[in-house]
């Protein structure tokens, strides 16, 4: 059903797709034995397609690897954001681009044994993974880029006296370089 949604979508040159379910494997028992069974953790949810090729090379991949039980707070705060996009709450989206973000690259200290603080900013985790990685020091200012748009420019913090304004194109550069960012991590570092 999911994919005729988005065969309609796509044959009606609708800017949307649906994602899938997202499930998650539990402990139970059956007649006093241990057993596993499955829940939905993710419902399906209408996200902005806004680039064919960006969503077939970034978003679906970046959607199907944050769909992993490791990633789990990462899915929710990633598919936050892209909700915030589609419902044109652009300073929502780019706090939620930032926490998915830094949340990918917590999973991937710990799961590569790279020391890090709960507390660690992005700068912090971003610093910590390009040290112990393959990936040149360069790529700290593309990648840290998302955490700045989001300190700057989301609701994250603050905004004084005068308004923060985010544009759409803003907050679609962030969701697009955010999937994109952490596919590379990814493959960097499992």
């Amino acid at each position: 059903m999911i994919q005729g949604i988005n065969d309609f979508f796509r044959i009606d040159a609708l800017p949307y797709h649906l994602t899938g379910y997202s499930m998650e494997e539990i402990e139970t028992s059956f007649r006093g034995a241990p057993a596993m069974s499955f829940r939905i953790a993710e419902f399906p949810q209408i996200i902005r397609r806004d680039s064919e090729v960006v969503h077939q090379s970034a978003m679906e991949p970046a959607l199907t690897l944050l769909s992993a039980p490791e990633f789990k707070h990462a899915n929710d705060e990633f598919l936050k954001a892209l909700e915030d996009h589609r419902k044109r709450d652009h300073r929502d989206c780019l706090a939620k681009c930032g926490s998915a973000f830094e949340s990918v690259m917590k999973v991937l200290c710990a799961k590569n044994s790279i020391p890090f603080k709960e507390k660690d900013t992005a700068s912090a985790l971003l610093k910590a993974l390009l040290g112990n990685g393959q990936l040149d020091q360069f790529w700290e200012q593309p990648l840290i880029l998302i955490a700045t748009l989001r300190n700057r420019l989301s609701s994250a913090h603050g905004a004084g006296a005068q308004d923060k304004v985010t544009s759409e194109h803003v907050a679609t550069y962030a969701v697009n370089s955010t999937a994109s960012a952490i596919l590379l991590l990814c493959s960097e570092f499992g």
